[in-house]
Order: C-alpha cells, then sequence, then structure tokens
C-alpha cells in the first residue's frame, strides 16, 4: 500500500475547511433576506384608492314581474248570432281581421223550414182578419155573439205575434247580410261558406278595440301584496315604448292548472290601439314600498358569505355583510349596516378591495 506525503494530507484538510466556510458564508448571505412571518406582516399595506358616497335610510318601491295577455272588456264586445237556420251563403271578413260600422260579415240565405213557417204566419193573419170581417157582419145583423166576435179577434192577435216573431228573426227574406255594428275586431269566427247554421249559434264575437284589458297572471305571493290602482308598465318583445297602465281586479283564488292569480290591468285607449288581441306583454308592476338604507347598485358585492359592501372608517375599508331588500337597475335598497363601521360606501374600485385594507377616498 502506498502512502501520500504528510504535506499533501495537511493541504487536503485545508481545503475542506476552507469550502466548508465558503458555504457557511453564502448560506447567511442569503438566509438574511427571509424575515419571520411577524416581521413580514408588521410591513405596510399597499393603499387602495376607491370612491365613496353616504349611505342614506330611504325608502325603494320593488316590482312584481308578470306576463299578460291583451283580451277583450266583455261590456264592450259583441256577440254575432244568426237568427234563424239557414245557409253560408258568403263569408266576408277572417278572423282577427279589424272591420268598420256596417262592413259585411256573413251573409245567410233562410232555410226552407223558416220560410215555410213564415208563409204559413202570413197565412194565419190573412184568415183570421177575413174571419173577423165575417163575424162582424154577422154579428151586426144579430147573427153572431159577442164571444164569437171575441174569439176571432184574439185569434187575429196572436197570429199577428207570430207573424212578427218570424219577420223579426227575418224568415221572410230570402237571405240577410249581417253587418258589423261598430269599428272592431272579429274574434273567433266560426263561419265557412255552405255550412249550415242553427238559430241563435254564435258565429264570432266583434271586439272593441278602444277598451282593452291584459289579463295577468301573478305569483300568489305577490298578488297578496297589491292592491289596485297599483301602476303597471307593460312591454313586449319587440321593443317599442312602454305603456303605462293600472291594475283594476286581483283575483280571490290560485288558478288550479297554472298556480297563479288572474288580474286585469287597464290601458288608456290611445294605447289599446295599438295593440293585437293575444299578444303577450310583460308587466312590471309597481308594489308597496320598503325602508332602508339606500346605496348604489354598484356598492353591492357578493362571495360565499352573501352580498355585502365596503364601509370606510379611519382611512380602512370594512366588509359588511348585509341583507338586500330590493334591487333595482341603479339602487339597492339594504338593512343591516352597523355605524361604527362608517357610513362611507365604497361604490367604486371596491372589488379590489380586503377587509381592513387601507384606502384613500374621495367623494362621489
Amino acid at each position: 500500500m502506498k502512502y501520500l506525503p504528510r504535506w499533501t494530507t495537511l493541504a487536503s484538510l485545508a481545503a475542506t475547511v476552507v469550502i466548508l466556510a465558503g458555504i457557511g458564508w453564502y448560506a447567511g448571505l442569503f438566509g438574511a433576506g427571509d424575515k419571520p412571518e411577524s416581521t413580514a406582516e408588521a410591513e405596510v399595506k399597499g393603499t387602495a384608492s376607491v370612491t365613496t358616497t353616504d349611505a342614506q335610510q330611504g325608502s325603494l318601491a320593488p316590482t312584481a314581474s308578470a306576463y299578460g295577455t291583451v283580451v277583450s272588456s266583455p261590456q264592450n264586445s259583441l256577440v254575432i248570432q244568426v237568427p234563424r237556420d239557414g245557409t253560408f251563403k258568403s263569408v266576408n271578413v277572417r278572423d282577427g281581421e279589424a272591420v268598420r260600422a256596417g262592413q259585411p260579415i256573413v251573409t245567410v240565405v233562410t232555410a226552407a223550414a223558416n220560410t215555410t213557417a213564415y208563409e204559413q204566419a202570413k197565412s194565419a193573419v190573412d184568415f183570421a182578419t177575413r174571419d173577423l170581417q165575417r163575424l162582424e157582419n154577422l154579428f151586426a145583423q144579430r147573427l153572431a155573439t159577442n164571444d164569437q166576435v171575441a174569439t176571432a179577434r184574439k185569434a187575429l192577435e196572436d197570429a199577428k205575434i207570430q207573424l212578427e216573431a218570424q219577420e223579426k228573426i227575418g224568415a221572410g227574406a230570402g237571405e240577410q247580410t249581417i253587418r258589423a255594428q261598430f269599428d272592431g275586431v272579429i274574434t273567433g269566427l266560426a263561419a265557412v261558406p255552405g255550412d249550415k247554421v242553427q238559430a241563435n249559434n254564435a258565429i264570432a264575437t266583434l271586439v272593441n278595440r278602444s277598451n282593452l284589458t291584459v289579463q295577468l297572471n301573478l305569483e300568489p305571493e305577490d298578488a297578496a301584496k297589491l292592491t289596485p290602482g297599483a301602476n303597471v308598465k307593460l312591454t313586449n318583445s319587440f321593443g317599442g315604448d312602454a305603456i303605462e297602465g293600472k291594475l283594476r281586479t286581483i283575483g280571490a283564488a290560485v288558478d288550479p292548472m297554472t298556480h297563479l292569480v288572474k288580474a286585469l290591468c287597464d290601458v288608456p285607449a290611445a294605447a289599446g290601439a295599438h295593440l293585437a288581441l293575444g299578444a303577450t306583454l310583460v308587466a312590471h308592476i309597481e308594489m308597496p314600498a320598503k325602508q332602508g338604507i339606500l346605496v348604489p347598485r354598484t356598492a353591492l358585492l357578493e362571495d360565499s358569505t352573501g352580498p355585502y359592501i365596503f364601509t370606510i372608517a379611519d382611512e380602512t375599508a370594512h366588509k359588511q355583510n348585509v341583507k338586500v331588500l330590493v334591487e333595482t337597475d341603479d339602487m339597492a335598497l339594504i338593512d343591516g349596516v352597523d355605524p361604527a363601521l362608517g357610513t362611507k360606501v365604497v361604490v367604486n374600485n371596491n372589488t379590489e378591495l380586503d377587509d381592513d385594507t387601507p384606502v384613500a377616498e374621495a367623494k362621489s
């Protein structure tokens, strides 16, 4: 076995000591930057620039939303009926068509049975008239009694009543044209040329467009809070100006099919003239106002804990969980604000804040 010289061994030991010392020096140099956690927390945080406004007591009216359908007002609608049996010779309108007063709706040819009944009634009047004249002549000659003359007069009156009834239904006319009695819209038309029609059957409804109504379907909890006279704003999916209406009536029962409560909304005559029957509208109904703290809608934030706002006190942001009572596009009515944490509410740059963040604020 070959041994190294003594001086070589000493040199190796000296080199090892130098290397270890160097490692320690570098570790001390770069480790000096690592501060204890308590020291890092003690550093001054950055200051956030925010805009605030004063939270104020106030009120805000919530709105209930519902869908509605444009319907006719029963007291301004006329059911069109054919007064006698017949056959449709012509139908001059279509269902949903707007008509003018006097415009032809349908032409009906009188049924043969009605024509026969009219002729029989007319013949009965002629016979009763001649019979009365005969008995009156006999009475003048003392050949007939008062009772016989009275009976003949009664028979003539009865015959005239029957004839008038036939004339009233137009049985004496070979055909009849039924016309619109006023300007309106034809709905529910049930008439086809060539089809037979029975007496007093409804063939259509004429609706006056000057007094239309919107039938609304309300959620039961909303219906319980509303009263007649509430303001209603009606819009449709095609755009255009909103129509201002008034809630007229609110139903007292829940529809078993829809589980909603029916209500009626009146609309101004001028606006109703431009509405189509059966059109679907969206209604926003003003409900009784609530009291609370009014803040701009931009002040509201939300996380897993629910809605919250930031208030400022001592140049520090404070997170406050709140209860939202009413919201609109621009404002919110809230409850649960602690004045001790500040009454200045952050309305801009609030999404970057944490609880206790130092801030520099400016009034909005």
